[in-house]
């Protein structure tokens, strides 16, 4: 039985893509914080979570279309698609959107640390099968991090109901991504992600509508910044960061992916301070180098174990960070078709 803890080896060829997915979830999610923050400002904050996954659902098809890789999903694909995307879009994003109406960017992403925590037990109940103690460490040692960062805003914006919806998203974006993992989906990570953004794109449209948050609003009083956010939330955001993270979660662990959650509030909290929005210390400089320890021992962890045979043979070509449709769609691309 392969050991689900760790990160299933690729060539050593393909560890570039490997960093520069870890890379894209890890910067391109955190700077999503903030520019959800200003979109929301302007845009209702379901329909901004609607316009981002009809977005980035429309951009993976017609690039499936143009290279000849969209296959015919079945039934229970769809299936998986549905529910996966309810739980990730709704459940997760919309309530992050409608929070951040009151919420500032950087505690936001604070409370998004609980992901990582429910992704490992989840994963640890499904397979019955104890997370290793350099995992555990890590999950520790990165909680700690991060209550470092919040124990330097002595005044937390939003509700409690803001804070408490904040956490339960965290919880319904890890049985998201369970069900995107272990359930039916197409051979190629492009069109699961496309999938899972055209389902839950829908359900959020529709919950949009039926809750009238559209009701006096004219899309006419969008500014360049709410245009900029909201292009920044499609592309970086969602169809390199959404089409890494469903390919990272094909290629290595929960627990590996999910260290996006501790890093993404240093990141969010640096821009937010950069704007303005977020105090900045040697204490968010202290809390960062514990963060990166955590990642790195979660990822002493998943980098000492065997690797998995159900690994897909769908290898990674991104070898630097850009912002184009080209970069995260040709992840699984074969490196042996292509001489590398």
């Amino acid at each position: 039985m392969t050991a689900p803890w760790s990160i299933r080896t690729e060539p050593a060829g393909a560890r570039p893509g490997v960093v520069a997915a870890f890379a894209a979830i890890y910067l391109f999610w955190g700077g999503t914080f903030l520019a959800i923050r200003y979109a929301v400002a302007e845009v209702p904050p379901l329909f901004t979570i609607a316009i981002r996954c009809a977005g980035g659902a429309a951009l993976l098809y017609a690039w499936l279309l143009w290279r000849g890789g969209l296959e015919r999903p079945t039934r229970k694909q769809w299936l998986t698609s549905a529910v996966a995307g309810a739980f990730l879009f709704v459940g997760c994003h919309g309530v992050l959107a409608w929070a951040e109406q009151r919420v500032s960017s950087g505690q936001a992403a604070l409370f998004m640390t609980a992901i990582p925590l429910w992704l490992v037990l989840l994963t640890s109940v499904r397979e019955r099968r104890v997370p290793s103690r350099f995992v555990i460490a890590g999950l520790v040692l990165g909680t700690v991090g991060v209550a470092l960062l919040a124990r330097g805003n002595g005044i937390w914006s939003g509700t409690v109901t803001d804070r408490v919806a904040l956490i339960g998203s965290c919880l319904a974006w890890a049985i998201g991504s369970v069900i995107a993992r272990d359930g039916a989906r197409p051979a190629s990570a492009a069109q699961s992600t496309a999938m899972q953004l055209a389902a839950g794109g829908a359900a959020v449209l529709a919950l949009s509508l039926a809750s009238g948050e559209l009701a006096g609003w004219n899309p006419q009083q969008v500014t360049q910044r709410g245009v900029l956010s909201l292009a920044f939330l499609i592309l970086a955001g969602t169809v390199l960061g959404f089409g890494a993270y469903t390919w990272l979660l094909r290629v290595t662990t929960p627990a590996a992916v999910g260290t996006y959650a501790f890093v993404n509030p240093v990141v969010a909290l640096a821009l937010a301070w950069a704007v303005g929005d977020e105090p900045f210390s040697i204490r968010t400089i202290a809390a960062a180098a514990i963060v990166v320890g955590a990642v790195l021992l979660i990822w002493k962890s998943s980098a000492t174990r065997h690797k998995s045979p159900r690994t897909p043979d769908h290898r990674p070509l991104l070898l630097r960070l850009e912002l184009s449709l080209l970069s995260v769609l040709l992840f699984e691309r074969p490196w042996h078709r292509r001489g590398i």
